[in-house]
């Protein structure tokens, strides 16, 4: 099967989809990460070594581990946060950070669920300081994900109150 007839049978299926709001951001960040793959492929790589496998794309200014960046977490599965978020930088390796996405605590927010969720203060962070760490999102992305334009935020939530938080919901049988 070629790749034509391969995106006509996927479109077929694609518009059998009852939900026209997902499929439209699907297909934006569908867009987003082609885009993303043509720049370090057809862009990045012939500007350095000319190998995809030494390759490496690094923004001139990087978040640290224990602060939130902006990063596009493009569609996955359904109930999965997607897109455009907030997230606390957990641990990084060289074109990759383990990160926690995060989501707003507003007036009227529910406590966090303690099984999977933490409440983090962050210094001279958008109109809220307080954000909500959704541990059972956290995952592992590449740095082409990361948005530095938006900053970079402090957080002021003590670091080792958050690991231990994190080792408990993750260690917890």
């Amino acid at each position: 099967m070629s790749n034509e007839e391969f995106m006509l049978r996927i479109m077929e299926e694609f518009n059998s989809i009852k939900n026209y709001e997902q499929k439209r951001g699907f297909l934006e960040d569908l867009n987003y990460h082609v885009g993303q793959i043509k720049y370090f492929y057809d862009e990045l790589t012939p500007n350095q070594t000319g190998d995809p496998s030494t390759t490496f794309y690094r923004p001139k200014q990087l978040p640290k581990v224990h602060q939130i960046a902006y990063f596009n977490l493009t569609r996955g599965f359904p109930k999965e946060l997607y897109g455009g978020h907030w997230c606390y930088i957990f641990k990084y390796f060289k074109t990759k950070f383990v990160i926690i996405p995060t989501t707003s605590v507003k007036a009227d927010s529910l406590p966090p669920d303690k099984e999977f969720q933490m409440d983090i203060e962050v210094k001279n962070f958008t109109n809220h300081y307080i954000t909500r760490l959704q541990i059972g999102d956290m995952r592992t992305v590449d740095i082409q994900r990361l948005y530095p334009a938006k900053g970079f935020y402090d957080v002021i939530t003590d670091q080792e109150l958050i690991i231990d938080n994190i080792s408990r919901i993750l260690l917890e049988e």
